[in-house]
């Protein structure tokens, strides 16, 4: 086995980045059905409801999954 020449600190570094980057995406998403529920009618206005409460669920979720690579629960996955 290769031993890895990347710090665990460097590699929950990159995944905390990562998931950032996906935060920011679930942003724009967001502010894209955000934008859809005012100009949906009822059925339209449903699934705008839908798809926020999606990308809300899934920002909260990477949020979570952060606050535990900033700490030491996770790191057991690094060895």
């Amino acid at each position: 086995m290769i031993n890895s020449t990347i710090s665990r600190q460097d590699k929950k570094e990159i995944i905390i980045d990562f998931l950032k980057q996906c935060n920011s995406y679930s942003g724009q998403m967001l502010d894209k059905y955000s934008t859809q529920l005012i100009q949906s009618d009822l059925e339209g206005a449903a699934v705008a409801k839908q798809k926020i409460h999606d990308w809300t669920t899934y920002r909260e979720f990477n949020d979570y999954a952060i606050e535990e690579l900033k700490g030491e629960q996770l790191d057991d996955w690094f060895e």
